[in-house]
């Protein structure tokens, strides 16, 4: 825990310890609910493993905020609690630094460090909101799972998306169905552009993959 927390901040070892000292470590398996939009005094630092934040519609539907990955807080200190708001749940199994949002706010004002790296996190959630929803509006079905194909590769030196994607999840995340995504990554690996590999997927042909965004 004390190493996530290193990296998610900047800090040192001592801080890093300070930090550790304010929050419960807490294991959880795929599927677990890590945060439920209630819990307005509950913030979290994803340790280990995947998770997403979700929206409910009153018919079923299904949206994805965001994308969490190792290093990224959640809870409280990133959203907006109460009747309505969006939940976390785990896509594997993994960890959590457990904090009060209040615990949170004490060492943003008291290291500089902690407020960067909240604020930076902040703003690339931001961000990454804005351009869903920019490519929601504007881009078709086979080219927001292009985008995202290409988003979750280019988040690895060797352009290699692992674990293996499922499609199911994959289909939640650009607002498609799983028999789409399922088709579309079949003809991109007919054509070239994706090649199955142990463990996951790799973009052979990341200009042609672009290319077929827009």
């Amino acid at each position: 825990m004390v190493q996530a927390i290193r990296q998610a901040f900047g800090c040192g070892e001592a801080l890093g310890a300070t930090i550790a000292g304010l929050a419960r470590e807490a294991p959880h398996a795929r599927g677990a609910m890590l945060w439920n939009g209630y819990q307005d005094e509950a913030s979290a630092l994803l340790c280990e493993g995947r998770a997403q934040e979700l929206a409910f519609g009153r018919e079923g539907a299904v949206l994805v905020l965001h994308a969490l990955r190792a290093g990224e807080l959640f809870g409280g200190i990133m959203g907006v609690a109460g009747e309505g708001a969006s939940r976390i749940e785990a896509l594997d199994e993994g960890s959590s630094a457990r904090f009060t949002t209040a615990a949170v706010l004490r060492l943003m004002e008291g290291y500089p460090l902690v407020a960067l790296a909240v604020a930076r996190q902040l703003s690339a959630r931001i961000e990454a909101m804005r351009r869903r929803m920019v490519e929601a509006a504007l881009l078709s079905a086979t080219g927001r799972i292009c985008s995202e194909l290409l988003r979750l590769a280019r988040a690895s030196s060797d352009l290699a998306i692992r674990p293996l994607p499922v499609f199911s999840e994959l289909a939640v995340t650009v607002q498609s169905t799983r028999e789409t995504v399922s088709r579309t990554i079949s003809q991109l690996e007919k054509r070239g552009v994706l090649q199955r590999i142990e463990g996951g997927l790799a973009v052979i042909a990341p200009h042609r993959l672009e290319e077929m965004i827009y």
